[in-house]
């Protein structure tokens, strides 16, 4: 065998490999969003909230609160409009509701509550990797984008 030939065979198996690669990334399934996600702020931890399938829907609740650890009483929903709401303990709240997979990469058509402002938006919500989803909302004219990571061996 020449030089030329192992490196022509090298290249090839080495394309073949990135073919099927990029393939394989790209191929997303519904409940690959299923999970428990570490949301992060100036790089520190301050809570997780898990994402669950709710019939034929994707749903998400806080599990895990920074400021509930460093609290001896629950943190509650303080910055909620209605008055009768402020009360509610924010572990176990469903923030995410009723999202569904675009077929893609993709979960759209839900609603968020970002409780840290007392409102609720309806972010697109895409997988980045199997450890990374990009939560982007848009208003009017403005994107905000985050990243949440899946938590792994809790």
């Amino acid at each position: 065998m020449t030089n030329r030939y192992i490196r022509l065979t090298a290249l090839s198996l080495l394309c073949l490999l990135s073919t099927v690669t990029m393939t394989m990334a790209g191929q997303v399934s519904p409940d690959d969003i299923l999970g428990t996600w570490l949301i992060t702020e100036d790089d520190e931890a301050v809570e997780k909230v898990e994402i669950t399938k709710c019939g034929d829907f994707y749903c998400g609740k806080i599990v895990w609160l920074k400021a509930q650890d460093e609290s001896d009483t629950p943190v509650t929903d303080l910055k909620n409009k209605a008055d009768d709401l402020k009360d509610r303990p924010l572990v176990g709240l469903e923030v995410l509701q009723s999202y569904q997979f675009d077929g893609e990469d993709t979960w759209r058509d839900g609603k968020f509550y970002a409780y840290r402002k007392g409102k609720t938006v309806s972010p697109k919500l895409t997988l980045i990797d199997k450890d990374h989803l990009k939560i982007q909302v848009k208003i009017l004219f403005v994107k905000k984008s985050f990243v949440w990571e899946r938590v792994t061996g809790q």
